[in-house]
Order: C-alpha cells, then structure tokens, then sequence
C-alpha cells in the first residue's frame, strides 16, 4: 500500500527534515490522497482524505501529485528481481504482485523460512511488505491486504484455510466496491458469515462475481494468473549464502546449476536447445547470459562449458562490484533427446558430434550473431526463398522433390533476372529460342508454366511471372519466366532467372 511513496524515498525525495509524505490524485474535481508514508499515517492522515484536509491537519506535509508511468516501471522492476524466488511472478496493480512457490520453497528451508526472506529482502531495500502464503491466490491476497494485528495468519495451510479467513472482512475478497458496499448495508462484514450461506440468494444480492470471488480464495474454482513472462519448462535455482564476487566462484555456482537441471531434463527425457543463466546481484540489477546449442542437450559437462566460455568473455562487463547472492539457470526452449547410432567404422568427414561442438563453442564465444547457416524459407517469391541466418536459430526448411523426381527451383539463382530476347510460337505459350548473353540457345524441350503472383504488400505494382524450365541442344538448362502483359499489343518480356545444374 505504500509502493508509491516509497518510491519517492527511493529516489531521494524524502524531505531532508523528515516530513511527512502523501501522494494525491484527482478524483471528481478534488485531490484525494491514494498513498502516504508512515510519517503521514502517524500524524493521523489516510487515504481517502482530501489534500485540502490533510494541510490543514498537517501543514508542512509534503504532497505529490501522482505518476502512474513510474508506478508501474517501478513494479516491473520489483517483479523483475522477484524472480531470484520463482520464475512465476504475477504483477497485481497497482502497488501488488502474487508469486507462485509451488516447488520453491524447499530451497530456502520451507515456506516459513521463504516468507522470512522476502520480508527481510524487501525492508533491506526500504520498502514496506505485507506478505502471506496461502493454498490459493485469492486467501494470499485476503490475508497480506485484510489481516492485522497480533492474530494475523501470514503462513495457511489448506487444512486451516477456512478458519483464517473468517474473521477478515468481506472486502477482502477483491469484490467490486458496490458489491463491498450493498454486503455491508446488509450487515455482512466479515467472510465467515457468507462462507456457508445460502449460494443462490448471496449471488442473487452481491452478483456472480462475489460467488466467482469467494470460490477462487476456498479453492473451489481455478483461477488462472498470467505472469510478466512465460516461465521456462525446466529451471533450477541457487541461493549463496555469502555474495560471490570472482569468476571462480560463479563457475562452482554454475556447475552445480548445470548438474540439477540436467537431472531435471534426464528424468523426462529431454535435452535443452537454448539456455539462460540469471544472476541477481545486489544491486538490485539481473545480469542474464543467453546461450543456443546446435542440438537438444542434457549433458552437464556440454553445458558447463559452454558457460564457460561465454563467462570468459562477458564477465567483464557485469560490473558487480557488490557481487551476486542467487543464479537461476533456464532451460528456454527443450525438446526430445535424438538418440543417434555409433558408427563402428568412422570416415572422413562424418563426425557430425565434433562439428556440433565446434559450432556452440565458437557461437558461446563469439556471439549468435556471427555463426550463421543457410535457411530455406517456404514462400512462393525465389527472392525470398533462400536466406541467412543464426545457426541456433529456426531449423532450415527441407527442399522437398516432386513424386516424379524433378527438381521444380534451380540451384543457382540469380540476385536479379536477366533479360533475354525470346520467340514463342505463340503469345502465351514457352520459348522456341532466346538469346542470352549475346548466345543464341535452340530449345529442344520446355515444361510449365508455373505462374507466381508477386508479393502486394511488398511490391504493389508488380507483375506476375510464367516460369517455364527449358533445355537447349546443348543439355543445358535454363529457368525462364515471361512477365504477365496485361496490354496484348506490347511484346512480352522475357527474362532468365536461374541455372540448372
């Protein structure tokens, strides 16, 4: 409730004497107080109170009008570090965020313990937390919002989760502030006095969204939460005890990351294709290192040197003079394990495993950007069919065959078609003879036309093509392609594009 004045603090707007501090917004033709500090809120202010109010209850406070752009990066940022807990972090404007520890708390010696680190996490940075852990997105939302005093539940089993959310208010439902409103004229204040009610006359006075409400906090309905960024499949995550500061240590840190994530991916059998390694340093910065791998990969030795590698290079330029105390390794993109064949007899030039190892080395060393293949793309224009691009990239297209074995593209094409002088027996149908380069070619056979529309979007005003695949006397052959003409009385154009082996 105090992420935006904190965020002044942060930024070093606190007055140098102490004053208190509110945030205000305009709400109906008057300045309504959505946020304050502690200062404020011992000297008696809160929110909902008017500006005019609150001066002339405390004269010397500090106001500012509110800045929902910087709000909102500043909860980016605080779920960006909260990632050194889970992957999983949900963002819950304005000033919230939930964090799904299914399978993590383990880590930090159980769930108590894991609330006790992000608490103290959190006041380390000068922000105020209220926190719990609870079976259900909604009773953990209950409980940190609507539960105080020296009673309130933080931790929840599912067994307790009814008790502990009887005595809270019925707000604390996250209902719509009529429904809040028209609950309390009825005289209903708390959970527990709806929680074994009657469904159909509760819904009928509060709506559907209250019921929707009340079973997604018991559990009785899924609620589905949408992180900030997708979760990968596989992770493991490292805690230090003390910042590690060296290269050395962070390779020890990165070995044992690399021998619980390859047991993860073993036990399904998979292997991973692309990796992402996180520090998170303190200061309150992440330093992440991508790597792609040639092929699916569970092999922890492969791993840990390619992370080596790549350490080698960009260790410099972490600046973590502060050190990093967590490492998250990510397993981005996975897929099946292709067991391939040992071939008894190796021969020159079929080691395709030391090639692959060559290749991530050279790519974990040099960058993505400079190790590249040839793609094949699947569109209709031949300009675009062939490309270049990374090698850890999309997998390059097979250049299939027809049934009857003939190759429909030629090997070599042109960047740009030439033009040739051609004669057809008829206006539409393939050439009799052509001249190319100053030669004159007879041809023998043709087969087509395979008409391509050009690409509107790209090139609006272009013509389409009739391609036509010719041999001349001599067995050479040609892809020849005449441009549509829509005015029958102009010569048609006649162009060669590519070359046949």
């Amino acid at each position: 409730m105090r992420l935006k004045s904190d965020r002044l603090t942060k930024i070093g707007e606190t007055p140098p004497d102490g004053r208190p501090i509110i945030v205000y917004r305009k709400i109906k033709n008057a300045f309504i107080i959505i946020a304050l500090d502690r200062a404020a809120s011992a000297c008696g202010l809160s929110i909902g109170m008017s500006l005019a109010d609150a001066r002339a209850l405390k004269p010397d406070v500090k106001a500012y009008e509110e800045e929902p752009e910087e709000d909102a990066r500043l909860l980016t940022q605080i779920a960006n570090w909260c990632e050194r807990y889970t992957p999983i972090v949900v963002p819950d404007p304005p000033h919230g965020f939930l964090l799904d520890v299914t399978g993590c708390a383990h880590l930090f010696g159980g769930a108590g313990r894991l609330l006790e680190t992000v608490e103290r996490d959190f006041a380390a940075n000068g922000f105020a937390l209220r926190a719990a852990i609870a079976p259900t997105p909604g009773a953990a939302w209950a409980l940190s919002r609507a539960s105080s005093g020296a009673g309130a539940r933080r931790l929840v089993e599912l067994t307790d989760l009814e008790g502990a959310l009887q005595p809270l208010p019925v707000s604390a439902l996250r209902l719509a502030p009529q429904a809040s409103a028209l609950l309390a004229r009825l005289g209903i204040k708390t959970i527990g006095q709806i929680l074994h009610a009657p469904r159909k006359p509760f819904a009928a006075r509060a709506g559907q969204d209250a019921m929707l409400r009340l079973d997604q906090a018991l559990g009785r309905a899924p609620e589905a939460l949408t992180p900030h960024r997708p979760p990968p499949p596989f992770y493991v995550l490292r805690r230090m005890i003390g910042p590690v500061l060296s290269l050395e240590a962070i390779l020890i840190v990165a070995q044992a990351l690399c021998e619980d994530l390859c047991a993860q991916l073993n036990a399904e059998g998979r292997g991973a294709r692309r990796l992402r390694l996180s520090l998170f340093g303190l200061d309150h910065r992440i330093r992440t290192i991508e790597l792609g791998l040639s092929r699916t990969e569970a092999d922890r030795h492969i791993m840990l040197r390619l992370l080596r590698e790549r350490l080698g290079v960009c260790v410099e330029k972490f600046d973590a003079e502060f050190g990093f105390d967590a490492a998250r390794l990510d397993a981005l993109d996975v897929g099946p394990i292709i067991l391939r064949s040992i071939d008894l007899a190796p021969h020159p030039g079929r080691d395709k495993e030391a090639e692959a190892r060559l290749i991530d080395r050279l790519t974990a060393r040099l960058g993505h950007q400079r190790i590249g293949k040839p793609l094949l793309n699947l569109v209709h224009g031949p300009e675009r069919a062939n490309g270049w691009g990374a090698y850890h990239g999309r997998s390059m297209a097979s250049a299939s065959m027809m049934q009857d074995g003939v190759m429909r593209r030629p090997l070599r094409l042109f960047g740009r078609a030439q033009i040739v002088e051609a004669i057809a027996s008829m206006p539409d149908g393939p050439p009799m003879r052509f001249r190319w380069r100053k030669l004159l070619h007879d041809v023998t056979s043709a087969e087509g036309p395979e008409r391509i529309t050009p690409d509107w979007l790209r090139a609006p005003n272009a013509r389409a093509r009739d391609y036509y695949r010719v041999e001349d006397r001599q067995g050479r052959r040609f892809w020849l392609y005449r441009e549509d003409y829509y005015d029958r009385q102009e010569a048609p154009r006649w162009y060669v594009h590519g070359l046949f082996a």
